[in-house]
């Protein structure tokens, strides 16, 4: 086996764009469809050099390669590797297959290597229902055979325990301390062989699943499912902008009629704003009544109005206002022919009244007077009444008894003379027999409270 560093005809600390450009070189030089004499031998080479290019162009593959040099090249056993294992460096090249079909194809090739990986674990492993998952061939289907086979190597844990790395021989110990420290240094030496074969299967699965054409059609075909998602969301969203554009549209014809609407909307909103201004300006009309025609003054608010009209001087000029009218509405009716006749009767009526009133000029009776006075008194005033009731004679003298209720002095009408008590008078009365008698009475003064004179 070459160097890929030889074969790409660059040193070993060789940057990346060295690589690439000593790579496309080669490739112009090596060529088949540019040396068509020599095309088996530049069909070989040009391999080489691809094979070479792919992994120093990578990253991780080249630092693998890098660590272990010397193993893949010898393509033999490494110093920690034991003899009935398998080793895997002989495989970290496109050389270890030819083409993808037949018995030193891609697929037979890889497919015999991690079988003998499974069958080495299966030696350390007391469950026998264990299976590994297989690498399969080129009709696997990617769901159920290579998506599953990849991600258990990618991630692979050796069982096997690397007990052949065994720096001392625990038997030979003589003591239990020196049998710890074997026992110790013994697993620092196995856990780095199992991290180093863990690490060599794990590049080898990355390097057979870079050139697994089986990932590569199910890469393209997610590629495909990616363009077809992204076609239809592109035509959906242009579907939605198209939506959009005529629901646009329709806003757009619609907006004319809510234009209108929200004009006859103003229209309404005006309208009532004017119906509202004159319901505000009836409403200061109607302020307008807070103003008080007999005193000449407008007020702002109804509690000033009601304490102006309880005032002393609101009531003055309402009584002398009041006054003034009535004298008013007595003269306008005193002239009227209506009036006039009216006027004659109520003179005739105030004629008779005053004629009785003289002729009822009599002290009241006294109820309490013994029963002759009394009985003189009513024969007194039924000689001058005539026919009337006796019950309404009595009535009369209480009446007057209650109108008049100063002291009396007695006068004779008929001979004038006056008497100091009302006995001697009846006595008069009874000896002359002088019918009608006038009585004058003196009023005398009555004290009022001072609420009595104010009503």
């Amino acid at each position: 086996m070459v160097c890929h560093y030889e074969v790409l005809e660059v040193p070993r600390d060789a940057d990346e764009e060295t690589i690439k450009k000593s790579y496309r070189k080669l490739a112009l030089k090596w060529h088949p469809d540019k040396n068509l004499d020599r095309l088996e031998e530049c069909t070989k080479y040009f391999a080489l050099v691809q094979s070479a290019y792919e992994v120093l162009s990578d990253p991780h593959e080249k630092a693998f390669y890098d660590r272990h040099r010397e193993s893949i090249l010898r393509g033999g056993f490494g110093v920690d590797v034991k003899e009935d294992s398998l080793d895997l460096f002989q495989f970290f090249t496109t050389g270890c297959y030819t083409g993808y079909e037949g018995p030193k194809g891609f697929f037979s090739v890889f497919k015999n290597v991690f079988d003998t990986l499974s069958r080495e674990d299966y030696d350390f492993i007391e469950d026998p229902s264990v299976c590994y998952p297989t690498f399969g061939d080129a009709t696997s289907d990617y769901e159920t055979v290579t998506g599953p086979f990849y991600g258990f190597w990618s991630s692979f844990r050796t069982a096997r325990s690397f007990a052949w790395l065994d720096k001392y021989d625990v038997r030979q110990a003589n003591n239990r301390y020196e049998l710890r420290q074997m026992e110790a240094e013994n697993k620092k030496c196995r856990d780095a062989g199992k991290t180093q074969r863990n690490d060599q299967i794990r590049e080898l699965v990355a390097f057979v699943r870079k050139r697994d054409p089986r990932v590569k059609a199910y890469r393209e075909l997610l590629e495909k499912q990616h363009e077809e998602a992204k076609r239809k969301q592109e035509m959906n969203r242009k579907q939605q902008i198209l939506r959009n554009q005529q629901l646009t549209s329709a806003f757009h014809e619609n907006e004319h009629a809510m234009a209108a609407h929200r004009k006859h909307i103003g229209e309404l909103l005006q309208q009532l704003a004017d119906d509202e201004g004159c319901s505000d300006s009836e409403n200061d009309e109607g302020e307008e009544l807070l103003f008080c025609v007999v005193c000449d003054k407008s007020f702002k608010t109804v509690n000033a109005m009601v304490n102006h009209e309880n005032s002393k001087q609101h009531k003055k000029q309402l009584t002398e206002l009041k006054r003034h009218m009535k004298e008013e509405d007595r003269l306008s009716t005193e002239f009227s022919p209506q009036n006039e006749e009216q006027k004659g009767k109520k003179a005739k009526r105030g004629a008779k009244k005053a004629a009785c009133d003289e002729d009822l000029s009599w002290e009241p009776v006294d109820l309490k007077e013994n029963p002759e006075e009394q009985e003189a008194k009513i024969i007194l005033i039924r000689t001058h009444l005539g026919d009337k009731k006796d019950s309404d004679i009595v009535a009369s003298t209480t009446l007057c008894a209650t109108v008049n209720t100063g002291p009396k002095i007695g006068t004779c009408d008929k001979c004038k003379q006056v008497f100091e008590s009302r006995t001697k008078l009846f006595e008069h009365l009874k000896l002359t027999g002088h019918a009608t008698v006038k009585a004058s009475a003196i009023p005398q003064p009555t004290s009022r409270n001072k609420k009595d004179r104010r009503k």
